[in-house]
């Protein structure tokens, strides 16, 4: 089970934060991407943080 707090890396091929490592800053339920996750890194506007569904992260021991 995924929860706030967590460190995880990305696995959705077309994300830009593919492989990259992040923290989930927030997880809800019944809709389509629950996992809010933010990154060090910024995307190309400046966005650090992106929705995923449970299935393209994995969370790091």
């Amino acid at each position: 089970m995924i929860k706030k707090g967590d460190v995880v890396k990305i696995t959705r091929k077309e994300s830009y934060w593919y492989q990259e490592n992040g923290t989930v800053i927030k997880v809800e339920s019944e809709i389509k991407y629950p996992v809010l996750v933010r990154f060090e890194k910024e995307a190309y506007n400046g966005v650090n943080s992106n929705n995923f569904a449970e299935d393209e992260v994995v969370v790091l021991k």
